[in-house]
């Protein structure tokens, strides 16, 4: 399966072989991250923010993942990105697929990324988007981890 990988440390790399879920994600599970509008999927590891000695913060990853639309939070671990076809859901069938080819969007989104954080503006982006996806790489990295709010639930 056609997949790519943004590690902790921001490097992108591509892969075309079977996913292995835990020994890339982590055994606690994955999470699904919304792309909308778009034929991919990311994904992290669902608990990843609460063990940052095991998964630290990933601020590449994070403005990657703004600037395809996902919400702004900080991501932890290594991302995932995958194909993704929500109209499988009605069929009963997995909603994974391969990561589409070509996947130019990815990888030019990930070398924009790496300019505006390296200070730089992208050829086809403004110095604004820059400054934007430096603060996003600033609250990836130091935003508190996010509570867990547990809340009963009442069978009637």
């Amino acid at each position: 399966m056609r997949y790519a990988i943004i590690a902790a440390d921001g490097e992108l790399t591509h892969h075309d072989t079977l996913l292995d879920w835990q020994r890339v994600i982590g055994p606690e599970g994955k999470a699904r991250i919304n792309l909308p509008g778009l034929a991919v999927a990311g994904w992290a590891n669902d608990v990843g923010l609460l063990d940052p000695k095991r998964y630290p913060r990933n601020p590449v990853a994070s403005c990657v993942l703004a600037a395809l639309g996902a919400n702004i939070q900080p991501y932890a671990g290594p991302i995932v990105f995958t194909g993704w076809n929500p109209a499988k859901t009605l069929l009963g069938v997995p909603e994974i697929e391969p990561l589409p080819q070509p996947v130019d969007i990815l990888d030019t989104v990930h070398g924009d990324v790496l300019k505006a954080l390296a200070g730089q503006t992208p050829r086809a982006m403004s110095p604004s988007w820059g400054e934007q996806m430096r603060e996003i790489a600033e609250h990836a990295r130091t935003a508190p981890t996010p509570g867990i709010t547990i809340r009963p639930v009442s069978l009637r």
